[in-house]
């Protein structure tokens, strides 16, 4: 990502010139852009910008962007490495795939937990867990019964039970949550092979 400034001196035009085609080809051909709290665009994907300007500007203009200024103040070349676009391109494309391979393994690892997906789960999680409690006095008439017959001592065996039934309940709960998650996060996209 880089900023119309610098492109602008990297082809010898305005900035002005630079940010116009930008906001253009950012509004026809989804050019991605970064924007500053108001909507201005500041930053660029400058491999995306090339392509987009080599296939859809007219041939005159990128000429004209590509050549030399006619002062003898040469456009000063790129800070680092950015020096052809489409090195960069490829530079940025490969370090994106072994960002998601990365991703990939901690997925696999069990280290990534996709924070969308886990407060759905705990929501829905949530919900189950009040019910089964909002169900607890509904055993009021078993508990009054165990109270009759064996006094606390029934108390107790009969809250142990319910407990137990309970616990088991919220378990199988979150192991069918656990089953209807998904193996691999669409999100972070298949690696190639």
């Amino acid at each position: 990502m880089v900023a119309p400034a610098h492109v602008a001196e990297r082809d010898g035009v305005t900035k002005q010139a630079v940010t116009k085609l930008v906001r253009d080809l950012a509004q026809k051909s989804d050019l991605p852009v970064e924007r500053d709290g108001r909507g201005r665009i500041v930053r660029f994907s400058l491999a995306h910008f090339d392509h987009l300007r080599e296939r859809f500007a007219s041939s005159e203009k990128v000429a004209a962007a590509r050549a030399l200024p006619s002062s003898s103040a040469a456009p000063k070349p790129p800070d680092g490495p950015m020096v052809n676009s489409r090195d960069e391109a490829l530079r940025q494309e490969a370090w994106l795939k072994v960002g998601r391979e990365r991703l990939r393994q901690q997925e696999d690892a069990g280290n990534l937990v996709r924070a969308d997906m886990l407060a759905d789960a705990l929501t829905r999680a949530g919900r189950e867990i009040q019910s089964m409690v909002a169900r607890l006095p509904n055993s009021a008439d078993d508990l009054a019964i165990a109270v009759s017959q064996e006094g606390a001592h029934g108390l107790r065996v009969a809250l142990r039970e319910k407990a137990f039934e309970v616990n088991t309940k919220i378990a199988e709960l979150l192991v069918n949550l656990s089953v209807q998650a998904p193996e691999h996060d669409p999100a972070i996209g298949e690696t190639e092979a």
